[in-house]
């Protein structure tokens, strides 16, 4: 189990390894907080491999204690990007301020990533095959490096997400999907003072859909729509012929699906003038992090590894996505939040509360030697 030993080490890295900036954007700098990551869990025995995903993005790393298993007890995710510019560390550098310490990525999800390699490095049952995959690109997307993810998740019995708990300690039992489209409107322009009657507003049907959108917003369902407007005519005396519309549901079950593209056509279907013309198209879907199935299983497996470690277990429905919706995707039981805690993710004044870096890891020893048994 984490001691106070292992505490002040694991404070002195993490000052390390959040010192290096690494927004996604910029691989140069990701790299070397993959290569860190790669020189940690070399000196604690285990295995690496760093995989390129692609040249826009940093590499990505695998820690193993048995790279070449054909499947995974348990699979771990975390994230070696973070959302800040280059500069930003400037202002914002590794402090300790009473029970918090604070750093730009310290939460989200540097430190989480560093504590989950201390808990691997607890694991005495030789038996257990794990696999780490340490993102390069998870704060925009993940998209280079979603097929990564899929391709271990399909070789993994379970999958545990590093992100951090929230801040009221709370794990992360599911997450929401989205899907985004893009609707274009063409309509008939026309000079608003001297002919109108000649146009056909596009932004008017743009309106329309938006307007009939938000009315049938379902938060009990958890499906909901938010829009903006990508354009919407040019000049206040000319009838507008194009506007274009960005739209993103979110939602949780599987049947919002077929509601939500039901509801957009039925809108869509009663327009204020039949003259204008639209095209839909899918820009983009990550599914939901909802497993009815597992996820029973899974809050329970983890209710009993809080009781023997110490640690009060409740649970939050997050409406944000992870790499966890990508290995819920392919079938493979998902858990998020198993970080330690903390909280102001996105913020110069990002913070880790170092109480509970050994509750939360000797919770992640005790979660992973339980699922491997499962």
């Amino acid at each position: 189990m984490m001691n106070e030993n292992d505490l002040k080490t694991y404070l002195k890295e993490v000052e390390e390894v959040t010192s290096i900036e690494s927004p996604t954007n910029y691989p140069a700098g990701v790299n070397e907080a993959i290569k860190w990551f790669e020189k940690k869990a070399s000196s604690l025995n285990f295995q690496t491999k760093t995989i390129d995903v692609g040249s826009e993005v940093g590499n990505c790393l695998i820690v193993s204690n048995n790279l070449n298993a054909e499947n995974f007890n348990v699979l771990l995710l975390g994230h070696a990007d973070t959302v800040f510019p280059v500069g930003t560390g400037k202002n914002a550098p590794f402090r300790i301020e009473g029970d918090r310490a604070k750093s730009l990525g310290i939460i989200d999800d540097k430190g989480c990533v560093l504590m989950a390699l201390y808990a691997l490095s607890k694991l005495e049952d030789k038996d257990i095959n794990f696999a780490f995959l340490i993102n390069s690109c998870e704060e925009t997307g993940s998209t280079p490096s979603t097929e990564l993810i899929k391709e271990y998740a399909k070789k993994s019995k379970y999958c545990l997400v590093l992100e951090p708990a929230r801040e009221d300690g709370s794990l992360v039992a599911t997450r929401k999907g989205y899907i985004k489209y893009k609707i274009d409107f063409n309509g008939i322009s026309a000079h608003a003072g001297n002919n109108p009657q000649r146009g056909a507003s596009a932004v008017n049907e743009a309106a329309n859909l938006i307007v009939g959108l938000a009315n049938i917003n379902d938060y009990k369902e958890g499906h909901t729509f938010n829009t903006i407007m990508y354009k919407g005519g040019d000049a206040l005396n000319v009838i507008p012929e194009f506007a274009s519309v960005g739209l993103e549901v979110r939602y949780v079950k599987d049947s919002s699906i077929d509601f939500i593209e039901n509801k957009m056509k039925e809108v869509l279907s009663k327009p204020l003038n039949d003259k204008v013309k639209y095209t839909i198209t899918k820009v983009e879907q990550k599914y939901p992090m909802f497993d009815e199935k597992n996820l029973p299983f899974m809050k329970s497996v983890i209710e009993e590894a809080g009781k023997e470690t110490g640690v009060n277990i409740t649970w939050v429905n997050a409406g944000g996505g992870s790499d966890g919706n990508i290995t819920s995707m392919v079938g493979c039981p998902t858990i998020d939040g198993l970080g330690p805690v903390g909280g102001n993710m996105h913020n110069k004044e990002e913070y880790l509360e170092i109480d509970s870096v050994i509750p939360r890891c000797n919770l992640l020893i005790a979660s992973i030697k339980k699922f491997a048994k499962k």
